[in-house]
């Protein structure tokens, strides 16, 4: 049901997944990012759904490059 929103995001966005998360698979944050107009993705090699806790530094300095490439 989501889908059909995601074209109306209008802010810079970031999609981050990890490719091992057995949650939510790769291919919904793939999805997501490309119905999003203008979205990056970014996908955390050996991380799974609980990313901010596995690599959180990772995180951190994905979404500082993010904020400060724009």
């Amino acid at each position: 049901k989501l889908r059909c929103w995601l074209r109306r995001i209008t802010p810079p966005t970031l999609v981050v997944a990890g490719d091992q998360d057995g949650l939510v698979p790769l291919a919904h944050a793939e999805t997501y990012a490309g119905e999003i107009p203008g979205a990056d993705l970014a996908v955390v090699p050996d991380a799974a759904h609980w990313l901010s806790f596995e690599h959180p530094d990772r995180l951190v300095a994905l979404t500082r490059e993010f904020f400060t490439a724009g």
